[in-house]
This record gives C-alpha cells, sequence and structure tokens, in this order.
C-alpha cells in the first residue's frame, strides 16, 4: 500500500469531495488522488521546482492567507517541510479546516533508520522527524490516532481511529526512546486494523 491508496481509499469509503496537499514533492501522490476538488500548496523549489502546485507558499502562509473557515476540507495530507515543529503546526491548521468526519494523513511517520530522521538533512533518504508529531499528538489526545507501517510510515489521524497511548513520554523524545517503544509509541497497526475501527455503516456502503 502506497499513501495514495490509503488516500483514495478514505475518498472512497467517506465520499469525500475535497482534498488538501501539504508538500506536493514530484507530484506524484497529487495525480493519482481521486477527488473532486484538488488543492497542493508546496514552494516549489530545487529540485521540485516544476511541481506545479495549486499555491506556490508554505503551508503556513497557505493557512494564513488563503484557507477560509467557509471552505473546510474532506481530507488532507501532511507531506511538506519534515521537521517536526513545522509538522505540529500543519496538524494544527489542518484539524481547524477539516470538515467533520474528517481524515488527515501524514506521510513519513515511521523511519526505520535513525540517520534518516536526523534533523537538518544528512542523508538522500530523508523522513526527518515527523514521527515525533504523531507520538506527541497521540499522547495529548489518550492515543489517537495511529501509523500504518507501509511506505516509511502513514500516520492516520480522524476521531475513530484509536491505539492506547500506555507509556510515559519522556522530556525529551530520542531514537533510542523509539526504538524501544515503536509499537505502542506510533500506534503501529495493519490496514485491516483500521478498517475495523470505522464506522460499519460507511463500510456497507463502500462495499455496494
Amino acid at each position: 500500500m502506497m499513501r495514495w491508496d490509503l488516500i483514495n481509499f478514505f475518498i472512497k469509503t467517506f465520499n469525500y469531495k475535497k482534498y488538501l496537499e501539504l508538500g506536493v514533492s514530484n507530484g506524484e501522490c497529487f495525480s493519482k488522488i481521486n477527488a473532486e476538488s484538488k488543492i497542493s500548496v508546496d514552494l516549489a523549489m530545487g529540485q521540485y521546482s516544476n511541481s506545479n502546485p495549486t499555491y506556490k507558499m508554505t503551508s503556513d502562509k497557505f493557512f494564513e492567507t488563503i484557507a477560509t473557515l467557509e471552505e473546510k476540507y474532506d481530507i488532507i495530507f501532511i507531506d511538506a517541510l519534515h521537521h517536526a515543529e513545522q509538522v505540529d503546526k500543519d496538524i494544527v491548521n489542518s484539524l481547524n479546516y477539516l470538515n467533520d468526519n474528517g481524515t488527515i494523513i501524514l506521510h513519513d511517520c515511521n523511519p526505520l533508520l535513525e540517520e534518516s530522521q536526523i534533523v537538518p538533512r544528512e542523508t538522500s533518504l530523508w523522513n526527518g522527524d515527523v514521527w515525533k508529531s504523531i507520538v506527541k499528538f497521540r499522547s495529548l489526545n489518550n492515543g489517537n490516532g495511529c501509523v500504518i507501517p507501509v511506505d516509511h510510515g502513514l500516520g492516520i489521524i480522524r476521531e475513530d481511529v484509536y491505539y492506547p497511548f500506555e507509556i510515559e513520554l519522556p522530556k525529551e523524545l530520542t531514537w533510542d526512546w523509539l526504538v524501544k517503544n515503536r509499537t505502542a509509541a506510533l500506534g503501529l497497526s495493519s490496514f485491516e486494523d483500521v478498517e475495523k475501527m470505522l464506522p460499519e455503516e460507511e463500510l456497507i456502503w463502500r462495499q455496494k
């Protein structure tokens, strides 16, 4: 399963219409999304200068100047700057502009190599420390959210998706702590587990 597969699953399951993507990269994910309304946000610099986002700006500027509470989104994909401080802000802003029964998907939540999560970036394959954001969010929201361990870790935040958070959060989140507590900290779950958490009536609609 790739990120666009998971996003399209939620779009189909809940008949979502409005999709927002923060961080377009080369445009591969955005091009594969099956939604009636699609908006993308990216600085489109360097190797991604030809990505052609809907809005060429940072996610912060988008939420400050473009987004309106009258025009919320059904599903938002967060894949912009992979620094936890920024991802924290992207999560908060996305929740403010998410429709009822909406879903947030985050990429790069489950780094498998220590060097791939170091900030600032040191490697070509880089996840950043996005994992810290999903851990902090889950700890502050009674285990709301989980991570499917595919495609570098796909985080899911929605009101009915939970994985118990029963570990103590340290003062500083370190790689060694993640290695020891990965499953519980990230709420690692299979796609089938997530399906079982969703409202039965919606799954019945999806299977028609």
